[in-house]
């Protein structure tokens, strides 16, 4: 899947791809915590500005739970819309794959991403088996719908 967003082209990446693995390293240089191996299969979308990374995301499957992770565009490419269509195309991609809901995690200071998440329908949730409040509770959940996967084909960009 590749779509072009204003002149950032969105794909999926496959991790033998030499060339995105150097630029994923070099892009998470400054937070080596976030460049290490996975553990789970993880499905990677990047976004590119010509042949530079300027974002990239993850999402992956546990047990029946799909959950995004990993997103990070680069400061000057914000507010743009990158990150809703890298979050598109994790949502979809895992719609195709069988997913009835969709899961991530985000603290609610990260405005930001809380915002892109809510408009695309997600709702804040606390896990089976956590003690969560309403100020603990960091888990968003989105439903996999007809509707919503014929809303985000007809807002592809």
């Amino acid at each position: 899947m590749t779509s072009d967003l204003n002149g950032i082209i969105i794909q999926r990446i496959r991790l033998e791809d030499a060339a995105w693995k150097r630029q994923f390293k070099a892009f998470y240089s400054d937070c080596p915590a976030l460049r290490r191996g996975r553990e789970r299969s993880h499905a990677y979308f990047a976004a590119f500005s010509g042949d530079t990374l300027v974002a990239h995301s993850e999402i992956y499957r546990e047990d029946d739970k799909w959950i995004l992770d990993g997103l990070r565009v680069k400061t000057e490419f914000r507010e743009r819309g990158i990150a809703k269509a890298l979050t598109r195309a994790r949502i979809l991609y895992a719609a195709e794959n069988g997913a009835k809901e969709i899961w991530y995690n985000c603290h609610d200071d990260n405005l930001m991403t809380t915002c892109c998440h809510i408009s695309l329908g997600f709702i804040k949730v606390c896990p089976v088996r956590h003690n969560c409040t309403p100020a603990t509770a960091h888990w968003y959940k989105l439903k996999v719908t007809k509707a919503l996967i014929s809303g985000l084909c007809e807002n592809r960009p």
